[in-house]
């Protein structure tokens, strides 16, 4: 007897009876919270119980999962609001339950700092524990190219940052739907609503699925995402940047932890010198550069983690100007690109004149107060181009 004990918690420290040490009898109650993309907005009409909730329900009992989901979902809400509900949701729930809060995306439409929306999560989360709750954080997902703020989702990777090491440093767990979402082929195309207006982006019945999935995996222990950054510095779309700048770029993993050996950072599409520092949890990449940096810097992040087979990450996690940079004109992002995202941040003013609400300064490249075709074809001549000057 004591022989199959200790082979049962060596399979289980190899993570062999994973599935079997997730499953759950108990009955278990998952909160989920959040805005519209919980609530299930761009979700298939014909559905009578939309967005991830019942989907995610639906699999966790069809995997022996005793587990109700309730869809607490409040359209339009900003994480901030999100405070005077959360002790009626958590209500619902009993010692043991599980909050899963997922929130965020409409602090950015109104220009809510990301400082406040991270202090008002981590307000909902610790009322959660107080009541022997547990905490599940989610990132938000990315943002359609047509959104009217944060196209480019600059402010959602700093917000997803925070959101991870929010979750690192509290250790708990974390749903990243944003990093699944980013990898996913023809992703705004084939798995976001096509209804109009909209503001931020939401899944179709197609990107709920995924999303449920996302949640599932995470509740049963199954590793499907790479280690990501968190708060990288300097911050992703800085401007006026010393050019001496130390680049810090955290790395955190809250599967099968990260592979140390095969974990890079890249500058301008270079490997540089900087060995990771920590845990297979969460390390650190610092690198000061050699000599002084200019123009627009990009920033990625190449590693894998631990598990079987290992799930990697291979691309850029932020940039930023070096002071003293020249921009192309065309460049309404300030990414160091003219591109499809400076083209769809002009077509928002074109046709305004100053004094008027769509107007943008920054737009009129021959500064005659009108947004218009002579600027289009500014633009235009740039398509295409990268900053490379200094």
């Amino acid at each position: 007897m004591i022989l199959v004990r200790r082979f049962a918690a060596v399979l289980l420290w190899l993570g062999l009876l994973a599935p079997l040490a997730a499953a759950q009898t108990v009955p278990r109650k998952y909160l989920a919270f959040g805005d519209s993309i919980t609530e299930g907005t761009g979700d298939d009409p014909a559905r009578p119980l939309k967005g991830y909730p019942p989907r995610l329900q639906t699999l966790l009992q069809q995997a022996g999962v005793s587990a109700t989901v309730v869809n607490a979902g409040n359209g339009g809400e900003q994480a901030p609001a999100g405070l005077s509900r959360i002790d009626g949701v958590l209500a619902q729930g009993s010692p043991g339950d599980v909050l899963i809060l997922m929130e965020g995306t409409n602090d950015i439409s109104r220009e809510i700092s990301v400082e406040t929306t991270i202090n008002a999560l981590e307000e909902m989360a610790r009322r959660a524990e107080a009541l022997n709750i547990g905490v599940i954080h989610a990132t938000v997902i990315p943002r359609y190219p047509e959104a009217k703020v944060d196209a480019d989702n600059l402010l959602t990777d700093e917000l997803n940052g925070r959101v991870r090491n929010v979750a690192g440093v509290r250790q708990r767990r974390l749903a990243d739907p944003n990093e699944i979402f980013r990898k996913t082929p023809n992703l705004f195309a084939g798995f976001y609503s096509t209804v109009r207006p909209d503001p931020v982006g939401h899944p179709n019945a197609a990107g709920y699925d995924i999303l449920a999935s996302v949640f599932f995996n995470v509740i049963q222990g199954i590793d499907r995402v790479s280690p990501v950054p968190g708060i990288v510095r300097p911050v992703t779309g800085s401007r006026d940047v010393p050019a001496s700048t130390a680049i810090e770029v955290p790395v955190w993993d809250f599967g099968a932890g990260i592979d140390l050996a095969n974990t890079f950072l890249v500058v301008n599409g270079q490997s540089v010198s900087a060995v990771p520092a920590g845990t297979a949890r969460q390390a650190t990449l610092t690198y000061q550069p050699p000599a002084p940096l200019s123009g627009t810097v990009r920033i990625g992040l190449r590693s894998r983690d631990l598990a079987v087979p290992a799930n990697t990450i291979d691309r850029e996690i932020a940039h930023f100007i070096i002071r003293g940079a020249g921009l192309l004109q065309g460049d309404l992002n300030a990414d160091g690109r003219v591109d499809g995202t400076d083209l769809v941040i002009f077509g928002r003013s074109f046709g305004s004149q100053r004094g008027e609400t769509n107007w943008n300064a920054d737009a009129d490249f021959n500064a005659d107060g009108h947004v218009d075709g002579l600027d289009l074809a500014v633009l235009a001549s740039n398509f295409g181009r990268t900053s490379t000057t200094s």
